[in-house]
């Protein structure tokens, strides 16, 4: 690569380097500059669908429908594999928040199936929809099998997760309360090895100030998808959506991703 070409065309030959298939949209959203790779390409979501179900939560809160202070119980039965609520005992309510929160930063599967039978699925896609959103669907819960047998599954596109990431960071939508609500819950993620992996930092808690964002994985799928400098005048969305063989090639991608993100914009956050 040269020192002639821009950030937008080095992340560009990245993906297009990709031996799998990329879906990509990078976004300045102080000065409009966007790449947009493979943008319209339908991937399965895997967790980058709790994106969805967070803003759906944060609408129907501003609406008044709901209160994110209020609590569900954890009944006997209702834990799945995946995060941590299925290593709780049953018993123990939990604020819509607090769901919120572990859905996000550990990709709980309970905590994300309970707001699912809170908000109803059919909810959480008319939000899609009343996005503009054709291509990005909840067709089941997490870990549900035998939905994804009768073939329902959840699926979405680059171009659609950024809609919904620039919805939670400054739509108009949201008041701005639960707007920052939502940036603090995504810079909480837990799982650090794909957009900021090679992002320089003292300590893993340091990035909460840098990037705001949601993996998501699964057999042959590797996505994140997230917003950098998420505080400042010059917030930048990412979104790398990838299906291949390769596996540490695609979380490779993402981090090179990230990287050249931070390297032309670091500066100007000083």
């Amino acid at each position: 690569m040269t020192l002639e070409m821009t950030w937008l065309e080095i992340i560009k030959k990245r993906a297009e380097e990709f031996s799998g298939t990329a879906g990509l949209v990078v976004h300045s959203l102080a000065d409009g500059e966007r790449l947009a790779h493979n943008w319209d390409r339908v991937f399965f979501s895997a967790s980058l669908i709790k994106l969805g179900i967070l803003n759906t939560l944060f609408l129907n809160a501003a609406r008044g429908e709901l209160s994110l202070d209020e609590k569900i119980k954890l009944e006997e039965g209702m834990a799945v594999d995946g995060g941590l609520l299925h290593k709780m005992r049953p018993g123990v309510s939990w604020r819509l928040d607090d769901l919120a929160l572990l859905m996000i930063a550990l990709s709980d599967n309970t905590a994300t199936n309970m707001l699912i039978d809170r908000l109803g699925i059919e909810e959480i896609n008319r939000d899609f929809k009343r996005l503009g959103l054709e291509n990005t669907v909840l067709g089941r819960k997490m870990l549900d099998f035998e939905a994804k047998k009768a073939g329902r599954d959840n699926f979405t596109t680059a171009a659609d997760t950024a809609c919904i990431l620039q919805t939670l960071h400054s739509g108009e939508e949201l008041p701005p309360g639960y707007r920052a609500r939502a940036m603090d819950i995504l810079s909480a993620q837990k799982l650090n090895n794909k957009l900021p992996g090679l992002i320089p930092v003292d300590d893993p808690d340091d990035l909460e100030q840098i990037l705001a964002h949601k993996t998501g994985e699964l057999p042959g799928i590797e996505h994140d998808a997230g917003i950098f400098f998420f505080k400042s005048k010059m917030p930048v969305v990412a979104v790398v959506l990838t299906e291949g063989h390769d596996r540490q090639e695609a979380v490779e991608l993402c981090a090179r991703v990230g990287k050249t993100v931070y390297e032309a914009f670091e500066q100007a956050e000083r």
